[in-house]
């Protein structure tokens, strides 16, 4: 038998791991199940032409923690880039709050905030014209799972 000490840390490490598990913490979406899904820096301006995958559409998911529409369009983001991986990339920015440069430099004012690059890089659609977008192009119809 370990050393109480040794038995602790162990109880420990097993607690956090399953903590961060319920919570979705640890690996990064990319990492579980596929996908070209990456987080941007957290507040920070983005410069949607820039930041875009060439080759792929490119949707941006501007959400931050504190918004709970986001936490039902994010996911559903998530997964559609997970079921097209050679065409679509999701990049999701934590705008933090209201006052950051992420937000400030989209003139961001709701949230889940979208914006779309096409695969060539233009933009195609940002704010509310990003939702008819993804409803047309791949039945996804956000709005609708947001009223519930």
């Amino acid at each position: 038998m370990p050393p109480v000490s040794t038995a602790r840390t162990l109880l420990v490490a097993l607690a956090l791991g399953a903590a961060l598990a319920a919570c979705g913490g640890g690996a990064p979406p990319e990492a579980s199940g596929g996908g070209d899904i990456a987080s941007l820096p957290a507040g920070e301006a983005v410069n949607l032409l820039d930041q875009a995958r060439a080759g792929k559409l490119t949707i941006y998911d501007f959400y931050a923690d504190w918004c709970s529409p986001c936490r039902i369009v994010g996911p559903r983001l998530e997964a559609l880039a997970r079921s097209r991986p050679e065409e679509i990339a999701l990049r999701k920015v934590d705008v933090v709050n209201w006052e950051s440069a992420a937000a400030v430099r989209q003139g961001i004012d709701f949230l889940p905030y979208l914006a779309v690059v096409s695969p060539d890089g233009r933009l195609l659609a940002a704010g509310s014209d990003s939702y008819a977008l993804l409803k047309d192009r791949y039945g996804l119809d956000l709005v609708a799972e947001l009223r519930g």
